[in-house]
């Protein structure tokens, strides 16, 4: 149950466990009884599947003991700086404070000043307002986040994206449910390369993926070679 996803101590995942696999069972029996070819191509196939899995995790292993998973400053920058046009972004980045508040919370009066951030004592009222009220709050002026991502829940269709963006405009708006804040503190344009800062996980994964699959390739001959000496595999032709 647990190599399959289930909890096996829920009485909920063992009754849904209980009948896939009954279900299962009789599909198969029922394919063994009235198309036998078929269910015996279905085993050939099984077992051959089988090797393929042992494969993997053999590899896995091997490639597990030998991956270096320390990925420098130093690796990053240099991956960065040499692959610099396939980051273009497809999407503006922004920093940015964003507000979801339900409609009629009358502490909306006070957010309209304060979440323009004209002061320091205002990110601190922000912050109070929005644990005590908001639905949905971001902030966070060190981190890039796409537009879109940041603007998921905010019905933004009569307005004008790029406006909003390239102006680092300050505004709020309603709809039956709630009031939006936006504001766009920094931005950068589509098209353009996105701060090392906020690429560095994907650069790290990349790298690491590159390291995993060059091992992989070395490591599968080095494999199949051990086990056909370690398991004396021998064919005899008839």
């Amino acid at each position: 149950m647990d190599n399959l996803g289930y909890n096996s101590n829920s009485k909920t995942d063992w009754s849904l466990f209980l009948e896939t696999w009954s279900t299962q069972e009789a599909l198969r029996q029922e394919l063994e009884q009235s198309n036998p070819n078929a269910s015996r191509l279905i085993s050939l196939k099984a077992d051959a599947y089988k090797g393929e899995l042992a494969k993997f995790y053999l590899e896995e292993k091997m490639i597990l003991s030998e991956l270096d998973s320390v990925v420098s400053e130093k690796d990053i920058e240099s991956y960065f700086e040499t692959n610099k046009s396939s980051f273009s972004l497809q999407d503006y980045l922004v920093t940015a404070l964003y507000i979801k508040i339900p409609k009629g919370v009358k502490v909306e009066d006070k957010i309209k000043t304060a979440f323009l951030l004209k002061n320091d004592k205002d990110l601190t009222q922000v912050n109070s307002y929005a644990k005590l009220y908001a639905e949905n709050f971001y902030f966070d002026d060190e981190q890039w986040i796409y537009f879109n991502e940041l603007t998921k829940d905010i019905p933004l269709k009569q307005y004008n994206i790029d406006n909003i963006v390239l102006n680092r405009t300050k505004t709020y708006f309603s709809d039956d449910e709630y009031t939006y804040f936006l504001n766009i503190i920094d931005y950068r344009l589509k098209d353009e390369v996105p701060p090392l800062e906020f690429l560095k996980p994907q650069i790290k994964e990349i790298i690491l993926s590159k390291r995993v699959n060059n091992l992989r390739e070395k490591q599968e001959k080095k494999l199949l070679q051990s086990i056909k000496t370690k398991h004396d595999i021998k064919i005899h032709y008839h």
